[in-house]
């Protein structure tokens, strides 16, 4: 009977330390898989900002471009207006010498 006894024990004993070889395999597989979904939330976050990242430059650069073209439509309007005005001027110099060799 004490024979029956310590046969069961250690019977439960090798179950036990099998069911703990398992779990701990089962947690190692769990980490393993907590590690894959952690590094693919990674990668979708990273590649969110990444285009979040470029729509920003891409908006940056439709400003500047927009501001670059204003500047210049502002200044070929302000040599048009000098062009206009240095005509002007030429036409008063030439009609000022036309009335003078006329005199």
């Amino acid at each position: 009977m004490a024979m029956d006894v310590l046969s069961e024990i250690k019977a439960a004993e090798e179950k036990a330390l099998e069911t703990r070889r398992l779990a701990v395999i089962a947690a190692k597989d769990a980490l393993k898989l907590a590690e894959q979904e952690n590094a693919q939330v990674m990668d979708k976050e990273l590649s969110e900002a990444r285009h979040a990242g470029i729509v920003k430059v891409d908006a940056a650069k439709a400003a500047a471009k927009a501001e670059l073209d204003a500047q210049q439509n502002r200044r070929l309007s302000d040599c048009e207006a000098l062009k206009s005005a240095a005509a002007q001027r030429l036409e008063q110099a030439v009609q000022i010498c036309m009335e003078r060799v006329l005199k």
